[in-house]
């Protein structure tokens, strides 16, 4: 590690320990509301709920995420986006697409 990536390391630390914290406290605070968390995507929180049911699920989600962020932000609330995907589709950041296709060629050769 150079003495540049420590400095940049040290320097986003508290962003990164509050992201964390944040996304921590939302996802207990979603999970007692009975929201299905299907995973923690970085800085985001992927859900899933039945096509009738996902508007307000994703309502709740950005709710509970805002109000995680004044909890450890002193009141400050964050806003969020969202993205919705419906099967047959599925969630693919292009940024994953190389690793997801290197995943499912590996796979096929020991099957």
């Amino acid at each position: 590690m150079t003495k540049k990536t420590k400095s940049r390391s040290i320097s986003i630390f508290l962003m990164q320990s509050n992201g964390a914290e944040m996304l921590r406290i939302a996802c207990g605070m979603l999970m007692k509301q009975g929201i299905t968390i299907i995973a923690p995507v970085h800085d985001a929180i992927m859900i899933g709920a039945n096509t009738t049911e996902i508007s307000t699920a994703i309502e709740k989600t950005q709710q509970v995420m805002s109000d995680a962020s004044a909890i450890v932000l002193d009141g400050f609330r964050l806003g969020t986006d969202t993205k919705t995907v419906t099967y047959p589709d599925r969630y693919m950041d292009e940024r994953g697409e190389g690793m997801w296709n290197l995943v499912q060629m590996l796979i096929g050769k020991y099957e």
